[in-house]
């Protein structure tokens, strides 16, 4: 009895830890987003990211973005907002320009 009241926290215990995913340096990439004349920002992201998550950010920084309906651009090609960055084939350093549709 003593023996599984020992063995029950340290189990609850365990099942509670967060597992952090490791990210390596080189992984991380840079986005910028433009829109003339009032944004240009840059967001550190993943390559396996969904746009989607990379676009939650930017709305953090410039909330008045959220309520307008968006198109992005990256390399002359429409960004889909539920791909990976990966997927839209976006690299480091690239450029994603904002529309705003009306």
């Amino acid at each position: 009895m003593k023996e599984n009241e020992i063995k029950s926290p340290k189990n609850k215990f365990q099942n509670n830890t967060k597992i952090d995913k490791k990210v390596y340096y080189n992984d991380i990439i840079v986005i910028t987003f433009v829109s003339m004349p009032t944004v240009q920002f840059g967001i550190k992201c993943l390559l396996m990211d969904l746009f989607a998550d990379v676009e939650k950010k930017l709305y953090k920084k410039y909330d008045d973005l959220r309520n307008t309906n968006n198109m992005f651009i990256a390399n002359a090609k429409p960004v889909l907002r539920f791909k990976k960055i990966c997927e839209n084939n976006i690299k480091d350093g690239d450029i994603i320009q904002i529309f705003k549709l009306e």
